[in-house]
């Protein structure tokens, strides 16, 4: 028995009458009667029609199972719908990034993505690494590339290192410290600073690394994103920090000068790729296999730890 037994009866239930129910199917009216005889000896015999010179009725049998296949049919079209929606839906998989991904890592990867897997869609977003880690964990989120995210461990994700870089100074090049080799935490607490808001994680981290040196810094600005942070710079509004990978995609009006502080030398920012061992797809698994093959063919991600390579003056 196939669904096509199922709605040849449904119809004559419907018309009862063979032929008008062979017109609405476009088959002849033989073949319909052998339908319907094919699926009562699937039914082992049960007669499902009483066939009169009046016309056809519907048996006690044929009644309850007119409505089952009603259901069933209905079942398997929006089974085929769905499936031919989904066919038609380009597959995807969700990233989550915060700005200094851009600098390095992302463009590399995607741009090989592309050519290598080009019928999977990578749709990026740009987010704060403390709310990458609960999108990832509610499923809203397939990967991350963010900082290390205090909540991993306890939100089930696993990590992955994919970047490590120095922190410098990022000052306004037509500072005369910009004119310096390098710079010390002290003088950069006697400029105006610019930092992510206060209630940000980000935050406290740069306030941390003046406390290293004893120091406080003078905030004249606060800026939720690094690229405005540094944008901002440009325009002579006060300094920051950033990460030296940042100097790959600014030149001009802002320069990157290495810290001299003896607390920040082993100072590494890690970027990490994060994702829910239990939550991602097939796909998100593959591209995860990709970043580890492409982090093996380009080792210097996570070996760039010499300021000095940034200097772009």
């Amino acid at each position: 028995m196939d669904l096509r037994h199922m709605r040849h009866f449904v119809t004559v239930a419907e018309e009862l009458h063979f032929g008008r129910a062979a017109r609405r199917l476009n088959i002849a009216q033989p073949a319909l009667s052998q339908s319907i005889q094919r699926l009562e000896g699937f039914l082992d015999g049960a007669a499902l029609l009483e066939r009169s010179r009046r016309g056809v009725a519907l048996t006690r049998a044929g009644e309850i199972f007119r409505d089952q296949a009603r259901r069933t049919l209905a079942a398997a079209e929006l089974a085929f719908n769905m499936a031919r929606r989904e066919a038609l839906v380009v597959p995807e998989i969700r990233i989550g990034f915060v700005g200094p991904a851009l600098y390095r890592i992302l463009p590399g990867v995607i741009a090989r993505h592309r050519q290598e897997v080009p019928e999977i869609h990578l749709r990026l977003s740009e987010v704060l690494s403390t709310s990458q880690a609960e999108m990832i964990a509610t499923g809203d989120l397939d990967i991350g590339f963010a900082h290390p995210m205090p909540k991993t461990g306890k939100l089930g994700l696993e990590t992955l290192a994919v970047e490590r870089t120095p922190i410098m100074a990022v000052v306004p090049a037509n500072w005369p410290v910009a004119q310096q080799a390098s710079v010390s935490l002290a003088e950069l607490a006697e400029l105006p600073f610019i930092r992510p808001p206060a209630r940000y994680a980000e935050s406290n981290i740069f306030i941390d690394y003046f406390q290293r040196a004893g120091v406080m810094p003078r905030i004249a600005q606060e800026a939720t994103q690094i690229n405005t942070a540094i944008s901002l710079v440009g325009a002579g509004v006060g300094c920051t920090m950033a990460t030296a990978s940042a100097a790959h995609a600014y030149s001009g009006n802002v320069q990157f000068v290495p810290l001299r502080d003896a607390c920040m030398h082993d100072v590494i920012a890690e970027l990490h790729m994060a994702w829910h061992p239990e939550l991602i797809n097939t796909r998100a698994r593959a591209f995860i296999a990709f970043v580890r093959g492409y982090i093996i063919a380009h080792p210097q991600l996570l070996d760039e730890t010499r300021p000095h390579q940034y200097d772009t003056r």
